[in-house]
């Protein structure tokens, strides 16, 4: 009897470390370097600043040179919609793409990334990508797990514009 009140004991002990260790943890959300740079400082600040115009043909350029064939591109207020095929064998397919130019470096909401996930059903695209200079908000993370569609952020979208696009890159001073 005696073992079973000890176990029991620190069984609770156990619970009620693991749940002070979980409210005093530091959270990944809260760590200042896991957020994105903003303001005008921010790298990939020149391309939130990118019209849907714009947004549009840098989005082109790029996908042309990762060597997808970009079959179609819309313009609507702030938003982008290119289709773009990728033929490569097995593992291509044709792609939705969903360049969302507002808020500028602010965060895009689950909103856009369900309009993509329509948007590619209807057009029967194999896969969605939701492209921003900004951000995306918790939500809108949360909305594209498990879901065909890849979320591009600014300063992802940089990223790929320096490794495949060198001269627009180096042109904007990045």
């Amino acid at each position: 009897m005696g073992i079973i009140i000890i176990g029991v004991g620190a069984l609770m002990l156990g619970l009620l470390l693991i749940l002070l260790i979980s409210l005093t943890a530091p959270r990944p959300e809260d760590d200042p370097a896991n957020r994105l740079p903003s303001g005008e400082h921010a790298p990939h600040a020149w391309i939130a600043r990118l019209d849907a115009g714009e947004m549009g043909k840098l989005l082109g350029m790029l996908f042309s040179e990762l060597k997808f064939e970009v079959q179609d591109a819309r313009v609507s207020g702030s938003v982008v919609d290119l289709f773009a095929v990728n033929p490569t064998p097995l593992v291509g397919g044709r792609v939705y793409i969903r360049g969302v130019c507002h808020p500028a470096l602010e965060q895009v909401d689950e909103d856009e990334v369900r309009a993509a996930l329509e948007t590619a059903r209807a057009e029967m695209a194999g896969k969605a990508l939701v492209v921003t200079g900004g951000g995306f908000s918790p939500r809108a993370r949360a909305a594209a797990e498990g879901a065909p569609v890849e979320l591009l952020d600014g300063p992802a979208l940089l990223s790929l514009v320096k490794k495949h696009l060198p001269p627009v890159a180096v042109a904007r001073h990045v």
